[in-house]
């Protein structure tokens, strides 16, 4: 799973040299195993998981879309993103 394309960058509301990002996987995440495996905020009635990092926030949603606060550029966004995914299926993998 990773950052299939991105939807939308705006100025951030926090920090006007910020920014923050709509994307889109390449497939739904499963909330549940990904709130496990990266310490995160899962609410299954909303379907959203809130991973926050310092000051940046990512959410999960159950649809692929992913919303990123607090992030310098479109790269940084993604790798941000792509990152907390790859840590989320290692750790899964080490579970099994």
């Amino acid at each position: 799973m990773f950052v299939e394309r991105i939807e939308a960058v705006l100025p951030c509301f926090a920090d006007s040299w910020k920014i923050r990002m709509i994307a889109h996987l390449n497939s739904p995440p499963n909330l549940r195993e990904l709130s496990e495996n990266v310490d995160a905020r899962y609410s299954e009635s909303l379907g959203v998981v809130i991973v926050r990092l310092g000051r940046r926030e990512v959410n999960f949603f159950a649809s692929g879309k992913v919303t990123i606060r607090m992030v310098n550029d479109i790269e940084e966004g993604k790798k941000l993103v792509n990152s907390i995914l790859a840590m989320a299926a290692q750790k899964q993998l080490l579970k099994e």
